[in-house]
């Protein structure tokens, strides 16, 4: 889900994906963790979404957290969490130097979810 390599819309099976099936509705997180610490101040994300073909679909809701030595900090500042499909979704967030980021999502009711790709812009 960080490899690089970006969609050409939201259900593409042609790249590598990572995905929370079979878990449906429910609460989940994914993360990155970095070899030293990193400053990092935003996020894009790239939901996958298959409808009319599987069961996965944007979240219906996610914010950002990193990692605060030993416990788990929502960011502060953020900007709107975007859970549009066939593009990044960007969200801006005051800074924090930190050795791993992750997102928590709210799977939609009776659905599953995923990510395509996970950038963290310079």
């Amino acid at each position: 889900m960080n490899d690089g390599l970006a969609p050409m819309r939201s259900d593409d099976h042609s790249i590598p994906r990572f995905t929370w099936w079979d878990h449906k509705g429910s609460r989940e997180w994914a993360s990155l963790t970095f070899k030293k610490p990193q400053r990092v101040s935003s996020v894009e994300v790239y939901w996958f979404d298959d409808t009319g073909r599987g069961g996965c679909r944007v979240p219906k809701s996610w914010e950002v957290q990193w990692l605060d030595g030993e416990t788990w900090r929502s960011v502060t500042g953020a900007s709107r969490y975007g859970t549009e499909r066939n593009t990044f979704n960007s969200v801006s967030f005051d800074p924090v130097s930190t050795k791993s980021i992750r997102v928590m999502v709210q799977l939609q009711e009776g659905m599953s979810g995923g990510i395509l790709e996970w950038r963290l812009p310079k």
